[in-house]
């Protein structure tokens, strides 16, 4: 693969590569006929990202490398590889330092070397080399359909980091809520039981604040924040709208941008997969009544969630992780939330939660400080010599007693 960049066309790259390195550790570098295609997964496989720079983005463009060895036409290949996000990043370091002195930019991937070569041609004649080791894999794509959501709606992504500024910075999942003539924001809290203890943001938008709003099913939809901010950084640095695609909950939530015919990006992300009220009340009434625990889970209701699956191209037969399937959602007996935390885009089998009912564990209290200390020291407190209670081998007789 061969390719070559303007300094605008620089610019843009090396913001695409910041927002990958916020979800996920690893590049996946895949030139296309096409143009060149940019992915990564986060640790938990809850995320997806997709860059797509078409060939008018480059100067030139070349998805084939060329045998450096034993030149031959024939044995051109194309690579597909990934390399750790930290070592792209200490290339791609400063974005206002590219802007100012880079002009050109050359990518290669020759053949036979494992290497990614980066060439900066900089003002004043200085040339900066770069050669970074990758390891070559096969492809990873998440398989969906964006004709398949029912609600799309697309606003300007200044408009939606305005909106994140209400949301304290350490809020981590945020509920979006579907409505024919409204979005409604609101900050996802599962963990504190007291609500008195929680601070709580909504947000709602009107319909006349979006560019486009077809929303077909009213839902409620939770997800990450972390990567919507990344997201968003992308967007806002570049003036983009961004388009936004939902189903329902555990479904997954579709993020799209784009420019013209030169890059476009797909951002999946996961939703958490809910469970109705019923569910954990009737686990409860089966854990305490363990005598009709066969009758009391025949009525536990079920819950399901589509996994997306994340697919290699070069074997259609073979999958990557998880198979494209609807699966049963284990539900934890004593869960006291209403959700659970399988991702929709999980590229693992899910750990099923172990069944408590059967296990009987009755856990004593602790005993009061004086008691507990009594048992620690009451070894130190015994008599150290008892001839009584062990006998002992007599070496050497008693002497007669001296008169």
């Amino acid at each position: 693969m061969k390719s070559l960049l303007d300094a605008a066309s620089v610019k843009v790259l090396a913001r695409a590569i910041h927002s990958l390195a916020k979800i996920g550790d690893e590049l996946h570098i895949e030139p296309t006929a096409n143009g060149l295609t940019l992915k990564t997964v986060n640790a938990s496989k809850s995320a997806y990202s997709a860059f797509n720079f078409h060939i008018p983005f480059f100067l030139d463009f070349c998805h084939l490398s060329e045998n450096t060895v034993h030149p031959d036409p024939e044995e051109d290949t194309v690579i597909k590889c990934k390399l750790p996000m930290k070592s792209i990043l200490s290339v791609f370091r400063s974005i206002g330092s590219l802007e100012k002195t880079v002009e050109t930019c050359s990518i290669a991937l020759p053949f036979l070397e494992a290497l990614l070569i980066i060439e900066f041609k900089c003002k004043h004649g200085i040339i900066k080399h770069f050669n970074l080791r990758y390891f070559e894999c096969e492809s990873v794509e998440a398989e969906f359909c964006k004709e398949d959501y029912a609600s799309k709606f697309s606003c300007s992504s200044r408009f939606y980091s305005e909106t994140l500024l209400s949301f304290h910075s350490s809020t981590q999942e945020v509920t979006w809520s579907l409505a024919m003539d409204q979005v409604h924001l609101s900050n996802h809290i599962d963990d504190e039981v007291d609500p008195s203890k929680c601070v709580r943001t909504e947000v709602t938008l009107a319909k006349d604040e979006f560019i486009d709003f077809n929303v077909a099913l009213c839902t409620q939809v939770t997800f990450c924040l972390k990567e919507l901010r990344a997201i968003l950084a992308f967007a806002e640095a570049l003036k983009l709208d961004v388009d936004c695609r939902m189903e329902g909950a555990g479904q997954p939530v579709l993020f799209s941008l784009g420019k013209e015919n030169l890059y476009s990006a797909d951002f999946l992300l996961a939703t958490l997969t809910p469970i109705l009220d019923s569910t954990a009340n009737s686990s409860r009434a089966g854990h305490n009544e363990r005598k009709n625990k066969s009758s009391t889970q025949s009525n536990l209701p079920k819950c399901s969630s589509s996994l997306p699956l994340l697919r290699d191209k070069t074997d259609a037969g073979s999958l990557s992780y998880a198979p494209l399937q609807t699966t049963e959602m284990p539900m934890a007996t004593d869960s006291p939330h209403h959700t659970s935390r399988l991702n929709s885009l999980s590229l693992i089998e899910p750990n099923l939660f172990v069944a408590m009912e059967d296990v009987d564990l009755e856990v004593q209290p602790p005993p009061p400080k004086r008691a507990r200390a009594r048992h620690i020291f009451q070894n130190c407190l015994k008599a150290t010599q008892e001839s009584g209670e062990r006998p002992c081998e007599v070496f050497a007789p008693d002497s007669e007693n001296d008169e």
